[in-house]
């Protein structure tokens, strides 16, 4: 078992999504003291013959037990992950080419409320009308036309489906940076959730590694410098 490393964030996740979870066998050192702690598994997108580890609670099943009696929708969770990337590589949490080799998900899908998301700047891009589906890619340009069509679809989609959990958001842990979470991918459905007033949306959890941690002040400090330029370019 590699280091385990922890989210930047802490979540309010729904209590039900957690309450049928295993316990974790895996005891790490230097546990954090936040009450809740999911440790998401092994899971690879478009590799169906992956082996999939199952997400476990690491801390907390207490916690969640009381949430349920007390009838909360939502509890505050610290997410842990495997740091698959070795303790010697400094390059490959930075790297987005590299770090994707390593990236692996949660075997389960989590619901949030998607103002939180917000609230906690996770976006790196703020997705309106205006600049929805402009892509720096020449891949993936669209008309000014098909750009209107596709936000408006997307948005009436919402409006009389609501949030479609077949889509969850990817948040990726450790992703700015090494050390800062951040939505890796959903930016548009996030933007319409809020839009439309949907107050819940499902989220999956992803990750690499971890920068090593004497680095840890420097790469704080440029990730939200990092987020600044995206958020202030995206406008």
């Amino acid at each position: 078992m590699n280091r385990i490393c922890y989210s930047s964030e802490i979540y309010g996740l729904a209590v039900e999504d957690l309450i049928s979870l295993p316990d974790s066998s895996v005891l790490p050192k230097n546990v954090p003291d936040d009450e809740v702690i999911l440790l998401i598994g092994k899971r690879r997108l478009w590799y169906p013959d992956y082996p999939v580890t199952p997400d476990t609670l690491l801390k907390g099943r207490d916690a969640v037990k009381k949430a349920i009696t007390a009838g909360d929708a939502y509890i505050p969770v610290r997410i842990a992950f495997e740091n698959r990337i070795k303790a010697y590589d400094f390059i490959s949490p930075l790297i987005r080419k590299l770090r994707y080799k390593y990236n692996l998900f949660s075997s389960n899908i989590y619901h949030i409320r998607p103002q939180e998301i917000r609230e906690k700047g996770l976006e790196r891009n703020l997705r309106t009308s205006a600049n929805a589906y402009k892509f720096s890619n020449p891949k993936y340009q669209m008309s000014e036309a098909e750009r209107q069509q596709t936000y408006e679809k997307l948005v009436k989609s919402m409006q009389e489906k609501g949030y479609d959990d077949r889509c969850p958001l990817d948040i990726m842990l450790c992703r700015n940076m090494g050390i800062k979470d951040t939505l890796n991918q959903g930016h548009h459905r996030m933007s319409v959730a809020l839009e439309c007033g949907i107050d819940r949306v499902s989220v999956e959890f992803c990750a690499a590694g971890q920068a090593p941690r004497f680095l840890h002040p420097l790469c704080r400090v440029i990730a939200d410098f990092n987020l600044f330029i995206k958020h202030l370019l995206s406008r």
